[in-house]
């Protein structure tokens, strides 16, 4: 089964105004990104096109949520973070300042997106369940970490624990 981290990240007393902001609608998380099994991971900030790169998320103030997907559904949200990278997809600024409206009107903007409507897009491309009664274009990162906290798969690093025949031999004689 293949797995697909969604991260959030909770601001710091110094980080941007605008991270406050989004946390005083819907804390504690101010955005979130989307990273699969290579490493190659998927977003935008504010201001700029998504990325598709490879990244670690060791910046205090990331929590993290694994999920198990099906190997076709993987295949699909993979190629959805490609597809739109190649794409230029832009930040959708009045996507995000108008989400708290967006109960009264929705906006289809092509190639615009933010960080939880393109994120809840790919988890509900990928099947996750958790994901898919949500409305991309109103979820915060709160929100979407909310509706997975309970869909995360447990996991540990890999422990090899074979033991070499003529190993065990030995210490049977």
């Amino acid at each position: 089964m293949p797995l697909i981290n969604a991260y959030f990240y909770a601001p710091t007393a110094t980080d941007h105004v605008i991270n406050h902001i989004v946390t005083r609608w819907d804390p504690p998380y101010a955005h979130c990104d989307v990273q699969f099994e290579d490493g190659m991971a998927s977003s935008l900030y504010q201001g700029e096109n998504i990325y598709w790169r490879k990244r670690s998320f060791k910046k205090p103030g990331y929590t993290r949520i694994t999920l198990g997907v099906s190997k076709q559904d993987y295949e699909k949200a993979y190629k959805l973070c490609q597809d739109r990278y190649a794409q230029s997809f832009s930040f959708d600024a009045v996507g995000m300042y108008t989400l708290p409206l967006s109960s009264y009107f929705s906006l289809k903007r092509e190639k615009h997106t933010f960080c939880s409507k393109h994120c809840t897009e790919v988890l509900q491309t990928a099947g996750v369940k958790a994901a898919l009664s949500l409305d991309p274009g109103a979820t915060t990162p709160s929100a979407l970490q909310r509706a997975l906290q309970n869909s995360s798969v447990l996991h540990t690093d890999r422990i090899d624990l074979r033991i070499a025949a003529g190993s065990f031999q030995r210490a049977v004689a």
